[in-house]
């Protein structure tokens, strides 16, 4: 039934009998090799979150729910009120903890527990007990157990519980941890991150439903381009497993029929639309975004509770806005003359060039090319031209064209031994040089065909057009690189400070402004107050930030720019631009003395990789290095951005194997892991980088299905 008032709009369903307990799981040896149809209705133990939708009052005592490797923190307070969400705020004002070591482990549920299993220190003891060492429990009975969402960002999770010991009273574990074991009063906290985000809101739904969790009466999707919620009924049911309600695509199409009444709706969003943009759903928290796009597991298992797990998460609020891919245009100054108000990206360029060197004038002959406001130089060896033969004429073959051009530019990045921002070039200018014989002095043809980049660190890069296929239209060619950079370069300059005019726009919502804007024509005290930060604000611009190239992968370059570094928990910090591309983070040094930022050899690849931020990472700092109690001085950058976010906000860190790659031998929960340091100009920028981050190592471990089940399996 479909009611509209005041402008909101419900959906009611009428009540549906209760389900039927969903039976006993099998093994799953059996249920890996199910596939197509056999796989519905079943469990695959821990392989697959179909085995989350099992009742977990009828799995036999022992028998494993979920079990996953996970990087976890545990904590102790002398403290039993910690109160019932304890989360990155909560962590940061509470004092007195005593923290364990950063560690991964093991963690298995089974049934009204939990249990976190580490390898034994020593060497073949594993091999004789069958078995790995039992480090921590989590009972889920305890009336004491909570469960809160630390921090949506990491999508990690926290679970307080009284102490309790692994063992009997007579062999418990060492001293230092006997305080989380043996302790008659306090709490232990455990905070669990998740390699993927997908798997981590399978543990929080199902762990919030197993610890009492209810569905709430009334579902609210709100439409912030039209201001507007819908309303959805809940039916009286006790499972939602085999339930089609509550797909994705089902709530997306009660909410279009419901704004469809909406006078603005044909305008605003019917029109755009028709453009090509898609309606999509999401849970917001603050100003994050966490598109629900993943309606099945990497085993091919559904995940029935998709859009109804942000319930758990607490403070989340699901919303339907236009799902946006990165913008191609950008607001043109304002001229009068000006027939179109936006300026449209321009082509990308590429091709052979010659290096001239500025002392030697020797020649370096490399391959140039540009790819998201950023000219790359690669060696002429591996350039990875286009094919002439190729062409997105024909409707069949233009998918698989975009997923190998997205491939040939990945591979240009990878190899590429330098890069400079367009936004750095100040000009782009034909090269010149005096000659007393114009037409016969050969310098001067040089001249003629070459063109120079004039940067912003005062250095000057000359580059000349040699000869193409025998034919000298050299000349023609330096003046077609001459119109195409400055083309490129006025646009990504634009483009640039038009991103940065949303971040701020954005930050608003949490905070006022730093600058005030003031009204040349009209008097401060004849304008109203700047209304106070609202965290509920529309926010188109989210849209723009958590873009759905990052999700698609549209493009080689899935998130790049320029962060502070360090490899390790000591030393300086380092200027880089970064680039996520393929599952590796490339990078290239900054450096005021050089004109263009050389690449760095170290690529970190993110196959089995951890990414934490915010306080959960300032932890990981040794002592002084972080102080809480700072103020965060006010900054202004380059492009216009301001930011004062403390220096927690700005932080985070990626753990990962050093030789890591997706067909090598699983490595061991102990295996010694490299560790990365980043610190961005802002916190929406960090938050951005993370989500980028996390997407990606999603994307990785979706396409290794085989790996990823002997990763959760070593060990009892």
């Amino acid at each position: 039934m479909l009611q509209v008032d005041k402008g909101k709009h419900k959906v009611h369903y009428a009540d549906k009998p209760v389900l039927s307990p969903i039976p006993d799981p099998a093994p799953v040896a059996e249920v890996l090799q199910r596939s197509g149809d056999d796989v519905q209705d079943t469990s695959a133990g821990a392989m697959s979150t179909d085995a989350a939708g099992v009742n977990t009052r009828t799995v036999d005592w022992g028998q494993v729910v979920l079990r996953d490797r996970m990087l976890v923190r545990v904590s102790y307070s002398k403290s039993e009120d910690l109160g019932p969400h304890f989360d990155e705020y909560q962590n940061r004002m509470t004092t007195g903890l005593q923290y364990a070591d950063w560690a991964e482990f093991m963690v298995v549920w089974r049934r009204d527990k939990i249990e976190l299993y580490e390898d034994y220190s020593t060497p073949g003891k594993e091999r004789l007990t069958g078995h790995k060492h039992l480090a921590f429990v989590v009972p889920l009975k305890s009336g004491r157990t909570r469960l809160s969402m630390y921090s949506f960002i990491d999508m990690t999770f926290c679970i307080t519980c009284p102490p309790t010991p692994t063992t009997a009273p007579s062999r418990t574990a060492s001293k230092s941890r006997g305080l989380f074991h043996i302790s008659k009063q306090g709490t232990n906290i455990f905070v669990f991150k998740v390699k993927t985000r997908s798997r981590a809101l399978d543990w929080i739904w199902q762990l919030w439903r197993h610890i009492g969790g209810q569905l709430p009466k009334i579902i609210q999707v709100r439409n912030p381009t039209l201001d507007t919620i819908v309303k959805i009924d809940v039916p009286n049911i006790t499972t939602v497993e085999n339930d089609k309600m509550f797909t994705r695509s089902n709530i997306i199409r009660l909410c279009i029929e419901s704004l469809h009444n909406v006078s603005d709706w044909k305008e605003i969003v019917e029109r755009q639309i028709n453009g090509g943009k898609v309606l999509e759903l999401a849970w917001r928290i603050d100003t994050n975004l966490d598109w629900i796009w993943l309606e099945t597991d990497m085993y091919g298992f559904e995940r029935p509770w998709t859009v109804l797990c942000g319930l758990a998460l607490g403070q989340a609020h699901l919303e339907i806005r236009l799902g946006d891919h990165y913008p191609n245009k950008v607001p043109s100054p304002k001229k009068a003359d000006e027939e179109s108000p936006f300026i449209t990206e321009p082509p990308s360029i590429e091709g052979y060039v010659e290096r001239i060197k500025p002392h030697t004038q020797t020649k370096q002959r490399v391959y140039m090319v540009t790819h998201e406001g950023n000219l790359f130089l690669v060696p002429p060896p591996k350039a990875h031209p286009p094919s002439p033969f190729l062409s997105d004429e024909d409707e069949g073959t233009r998918t698989p064209l975009r997923d190998r051009e997205v491939a040939r530019g990945v591979s240009q990045i990878m190899d590429a031994f330098g890069v400079a921002d367009l936004r750095c070039i100040l000009a782009v200018r034909r090269a010149n040089a005096p000659s007393l014989n114009k037409h016969a002095d050969k310098q001067h043809l040089r001249m003629k065909r070459s063109f120079e980049l004039l940067l912003t660190s005062g250095h000057v890069v000359r580059f000349e057009v040699g000869f193409i296929l025998n034919r000298c239209h050299s000349c023609k060619h330096a003046l077609e690189w001459i119109e195409r950079l400055r083309a490129l370069v006025a646009y990504w300059t634009l483009r640039h400070k038009c991103d940065a005019r949303e971040e701020m726009e954005v930050s608003s919502a949490r905070r006022p402004r730093l600058t005030p804007r003031h009204h040349i024509h009209v008097l401060d005290e004849d304008l109203p107050p700047f209304p106070p930060p609202d965290p509920a604000a529309p926010l188109p611009a989210l849209s723009t930030m958590y873009n759905w190239c990052v999700l698609e992968g549209c493009k080689p370059i899935i998130r790049g720019g320029k962060v502070h570094m360090r490899r390790g928990l000591y030393g300086q910090y380092k200027m880089a631009q970064m680039f996520l591309i393929a599952g590796h983070l490339v990078m290239f040094r900054i450096k005021p003395t050089t004109a263009l930022h050389l690449t760095m050899k170290k690529r970190i690849s993110l196959v089995d990789a951890y990414v934490c931020s915010g306080y959960f990472a300032a932890l990981a700092l040794p002592g002084g290095q972080y102080d809480p109690e700072v103020n965060s001085a006010p900054r202004h950058y380059q492009d216009g951005l301001e930011t004062d976010d403390p220096e927690e906000d700005m932080l985070f860190m990626v753990w990962y194997h050093k030789k890591a790659k997706a067909s090598a031998e699983v490595p061991a929960l102990s295996a010694k892991r490299k560790l990365v340091v980043f610190r961005t100009r802002s916190k929406l920028e960090r938050d951005s980088w993370c989500w980028a981050l996390n997407t990606e190592i999603e994307r990785i471990s979706r396409g290794q299905r085989a790996r990823e089940a002997v990763l959760r399996m070593p060990g009892r």
